[in-house]
């Protein structure tokens, strides 16, 4: 009977394994005699396939049968919860097994360091080994690789070089795999000379060995040590993997050799052994994307598609940011395409991704599409929606998604308040604004950080309440800094308070004395305040800092083609006929006949500069158009001046149209005459 049962155990135990579990359970429920390994490869085949709800009801069944689980059977379910990421689970599943008498050993203490480690629960992964060692438990190898590789990843060096010497005491500093990933610990942690000792001191390296050197040169930006290493290797006999070939490309991408990094990429497939996987054309798309050329990236991400290799979300999470912006308005839903045809839409990161990039896109509709269809969402997805609809000034529906957020019993955190903050400058609703920003502190315990502030003094500021604003400036719990002024600053100019201005002007030139912008509004300020002597000191004061304003730039898409303007741009072959539409328009609108505000220019009036870069643009994008286009979507590089604005909202109104325009005070979202920043910038 007992060599019966060995075999069927065997027999068991392969269908268990290899995924047949349908198999491996009529096999199981037909078997006249079973013992615990029986019952433990049945569990053993459910664990694998994630079914852990019926591993734990066969557990029951089990206990029934008369035999109770040891520490096999144990260790079975605490590795499965870890390797499905349940880490909590698994720690729950540890203390029931003590509290049945039995003891963890070694594989129980190594299944949880790697599973807390996997889940980038670092701290704790480093706590349980140090526990492991606290109650007696030798560790082994893989422990104290996993323990190893977890420094790594914290770049904790010291408790690295404390592991370092257990493994010399216990006589296991010898294994690969503990050498291994102490090079990855040293490289990581900049300590390359030790790195590169103990992979000298490794006799028979293998493909992991080479890997770990050449990553730690190219990390370190030591792109030439790492072709040395890397022709080395081949010289070896060691076959590089796709795993060489990814790290070359990325370390010669992030060194700026983009040639030399193309040209590893189109070798690695030549002798036909190596394939390129997904990570290899994201090295590139990263590469291209972190120096600055995105039209490349999105060339490889084409040609990738071509070659049917299928992104993963790293590919979409490196784009999208990328493209959130007006101009690539389209490129996000290129990329949304993608992602619909390669079933992404399953990952969390990536849905948040595309309702930020809509936003900023101004394609506030799809983010709450994409939103709205959601069956789970975290706090980013919240927050990522509320700041969406801030941006695009919808302050309303950033405050009913908050209500929501709330119903829903997710804590509101920094990222939350600074948008509801915002939405509540953005609506007037100044009482409610200093309420949230009071319940950061006393209901949910979250310090304010400085942009917290500066939203506080845009909220009075929006209002009007000037005096509130600097009264509040003047009780932070925190020094305030340049942005903070700069806020006070642009109520000031709004409201037209000159005194304050002025106030908030010298603020902003002890922090930052060289400002010339700044520096010529305070002589404005002086000025216009009608004091001779404070004028003629300050220019005193300020003589050899001459105002050198920034020329300004406007970019925009009109029939897939970005087209970029400068200001009295005469370069175009249309020229002569945008600028005398402008002139047209100029001259159909009705100049105000005062303004309480004060003038803060970025660039050079259009007397001097010459008519400015968004006109030009705007003119291009309805002359240009053969129909009259519907959504003009331009990004400045400057803050948009008075008469631009008035002059786009006149536009929006008149020829029926939506401007979108992104300066670097805000996404203004010009419509029907109005726009959304309620005309302050």
């Amino acid at each position: 009977m007992s060599s019966e049962i060995r075999v069927n155990n065997t027999i068991l135990a392969v269908y268990a394994k290899c995924g047949k579990l349908s198999l491996a359970r009529k096999f199981f429920d037909k078997m006249d005699g079973k013992d615990k390994v029986s019952w433990n490869s049945i569990i053993t085949g459910y664990c694998l396939t994630g079914k852990i709800e019926e591993a734990r009801w066969l557990l029951s069944l089990m206990q029934k049968d008369g035999f109770e689980p040891g520490l096999v059977t144990w260790n079975i379910f605490i590795t499965s919860y870890n390797q499905l990421g349940n880490c909590d689970l698994a720690m729950e599943v540890m203390k029931e097994m003590e509290g049945c008498g039995i003891t963890p050993d070694v594989v129980t203490w190594t299944s949880m360091v790697s599973g807390l480690a996997q889940s980038n629960r670092i701290v704790q992964a480093l706590d349980m080994f140090r526990e492991m060692l606290l109650v007696g438990v030798e560790p082994n190898a893989v422990t104290l690789m996993t323990a190893i590789s977890a420094c790594a990843s914290f770049t904790a060096l010291w408790k690295g070089m404390e592991l370092h010497s257990i493994a010399v005491k216990m006589g296991l500093d010898e294994d690969v795999l503990i050498r291994n990933s102490l090079i990855d610990l040293y490289s990581k942690c900049g300590k390359l000379e030790a790195a590169r000792q103990v992979f000298d001191m490794i006799l028979e390296k293998d493909v992991c060995t080479w890997n770990s050197m050449i990553s730690g040169y190219c990390q370190a930006g030591y792109c030439g040590k790492a072709h040395d290493l890397f022709m080395s290797m081949l010289q070896s006999g060691i076959a590089p993997n796709v795993i060489t070939w990814n790290v070359m490309i990325t370390g010669h991408m992030q060194n700026g050799d983009e040639d030399l990094a193309m040209d590893l990429f189109q070798r690695m497939e030549k002798d036909g052994t190596i394939k390129r996987d997904t990570a290899s054309w994201n090295s590139l798309i990263a590469g291209y994307l972190q120096n600055g050329q995105k039209n490349k990236a999105l060339g490889i991400f084409r040609q990738m598609q071509l070659y049917c290799v299928r992104p993963n979300p790293v590919t979409i999470l490196s784009l999208l940011p990328a493209c959130a912006n007006l101009v690539d308005a389209k490129k996000v839903k290129e990329i949304h395409a993608c992602v619909f045809r390669h079933n992404l839409l399953s990952d969390l990161s990536v849905l948040n991704s595309l309702i930020d990039s809509y936003a900023k896109a101004g394609n506030l509709v799809y983010s709450r599409k994409i939103f709205d269809r959601m069956s789970t969402k975290d706090i980013v997805t919240w927050n990522t929606m509320i700041a969406g609809s801030v941006l695009l000034g919808c302050s309303n529906t950033a405050l009913a998604l908050l209500e929501q957020m709330k119903n829903v019993g997710l804590k509101l955190n920094r990222g939350t308040f600074l948008s509801v903050i915002s939405a509540c400058g953005l609506g007037g609703m100044v009482e409610k604004g200093k309420q949230i920003f009071s319940s950061m502190t006393e209901d949910y315990f979250v310090l304010p950080s400085m942009e917290h502030y500066v939203a506080m003094v845009h909220l009075f500021g929006r209002a009007g309440r000037l005096e509130e604003a600097v009264e509040f400036i003047e009780n932070m719990t925190i020094e305030p800094d340049f942005s903070v002024w700069s806020a006070l600053l642009i109520a000031c100019k709004v409201h037209g308070n000159v005194n304050l201005a002025i106030y908030a002007g010298e603020r902003l030139l002890e922090l930052k004395p060289g400002n010339a912008l700044i520096q010529q509004f305070v002589l404005q300020m002086y000025a216009t305040r009608g004091n001779s002597d404070e004028s003629f000191n300050a220019r005193k004061a300020y003589k050899g800092n001459d105002t050198e304003r920034s020329l300004g730039w406007s970019w925009i898409e009109v029939r897939n083609v970005v087209h970029t303007f400068v200001a009295g741009d005469q370069s175009k072959p249309n020229s002569e006929i945008l600028h005398s539409w402008v002139k047209k328009m100029a001259g159909e609108i009705r100049k105000p006949e005062s303004h309480q505000g004060l003038f803060f220019l970025e660039e050079e009036n259009e007397e001097i500069s010459g008519v400015h870069s968004e006109k030009l643009a705007i003119a291009f994008a309805l002359i240009g158009s053969t129909q009259a286009s519907k959504s003009i979507r331009i990004i400045k590089n400057l803050r948009i001046c008075s008469d631009c604005h008035r002059v786009a909202k006149f536009i929006s109104m008149t020829h029926g149209c939506k401007i979108y325009l992104k300066d670097p005070a805000c996404l203004h979202h010009i419509k029907d005459g109005h726009c959304s920043c309620g005309d302050y910038w």
